[in-house]
């Protein structure tokens, strides 16, 4: 369980990375945001992504949670660059 919440929160965390990029925000929400906007998408990115690793270091211990991260954030950045490849086909 603690695997399926943490690739959650790692696809979460690079979905809004993503969305706080000018060049593709056209395509994942169909129009541009604001420039106020782009830090905040920014910043609850990297706080999912830290989310993320908490999940991990509190469900694993912190020398295997860490590990364990690095390969969640592998399937969270690919399913994220999947499902922006995916939009744009």
């Amino acid at each position: 369980m603690i695997h399926i919440l943490a690739i959650c929160a790692s696809i979460l965390g690079f979905g809004c990375l993503c969305a706080a990029m000018a060049r593709h925000q056209k395509d994942m929400l169909g129009r541009t945001l604001s420039r106020q906007a782009q830090p905040w998408l920014r910043g609850a990115g990297g706080a999912v992504l830290l989310v993320a690793l908490a999940t991990d270091m509190a469900g694993l211990g912190a020398a295997n949670g860490a590990i364990a991260w690095f390969g969640h954030l592998t399937i969270g950045a690919a399913m994220a660059v999947i499902g922006l490849k995916w939009k744009t086909a």
